[in-house]
């Protein structure tokens, strides 16, 4: 663990790593798409998708590439499908707590990407944690019942983009926050965190590399729709 002091040595340079990170990496626009939608056939399903950048598809031109079209591509032969998507880039989660205001009332799964623009905060564990439980409940409170489904923060310290020291403190931070993000899921029934593990070759990334590439999206809605059809399997087999 870095001591606090070398944090403080360290912290003009991490400044201008980052600074000249942010300066270097193009911003994509969110693409184009409709956010929200009826598919398929079948049980009905309300979904809804929050989050940051990644949850609004920065990376690609449609969403139809994206995390919300492809998952609910995947989702629409199994279910009647009803879904919101509620995302916006540079979002952390004490933001969304506000943007869930917009969400609609009675859903039945929430799938949540949030952070990545927190880990890059000066905000500490604890606090992340308290913003994530408030959403999380406020959530419920709209929805009881739903199963919330929650990604973790990607290894921002192994992306090409990032270099020492800078890479090695957000290592460090990623893994506390992954952390206490599944101890924090196994204490709520609700919640689930996925077991995603996106690769960062080039073509894993989009052109900004930062954000998913098409065939990243895949693979995530690929991982949460297994989650949502196996949760929903085991439900629908339960003895009235």
């Amino acid at each position: 663990m870095v001591r606090p002091a070398l944090l403080i040595v360290l912290s003009p340079l991490l400044l201008m790593q980052a600074l000249w990170v942010k300066w270097r990496t193009p911003r994509l626009p969110e693409p184009d798409g409709e956010r929200s939608g009826e598919l398929g056939e079948g049980k009905p399903l309300r979904l809804l998708i929050l989050g940051d950048s990644a949850a609004a598809g920065i990376g690609v031109s449609h969403q139809d590439k994206a995390l919300s079209g492809q998952l609910t591509r995947l989702l629409a032969p199994h279910y009647r499908l009803n879904w919101h998507l509620l995302a916006k880039s540079g979002m952390t989660t004490a933001q969304t707590l506000k943007l869930i205001q917009q969400a609609p009332n009675r859903v039945d799964v929430i799938l949540i990407s949030l952070g990545v623009n927190d880990l890059l905060s000066p905000i500490d564990v604890q606090r992340w944690l308290a913003s994530i439980g408030a959403l999380i409940g406020g959530l419920l409170e709209a929805s009881p019942g739903a199963r919330v489904l929650l990604t973790p923060v990607p290894p921002l310290g192994d992306f090409p983009r990032f270099t020492q020291p800078l890479a090695g403190v957000l290592r460090r931070r990623e893994a506390r926050f992954n952390r206490a993000l599944e101890q924090f899921c196994q204490g709520q029934g609700a919640c689930q965190l996925l077991p995603l593990m996106l690769p960062l070759t080039s073509e894993a990334l989009a052109s900004d590399g930062f954000h998913p590439s098409a065939a990243s999206y895949r693979l995530w809605a690929e991982c949460a729709s297994q989650a949502i059809l196996a949760r929903h399997l085991i439900e629908d087999t339960r003895p009235v």
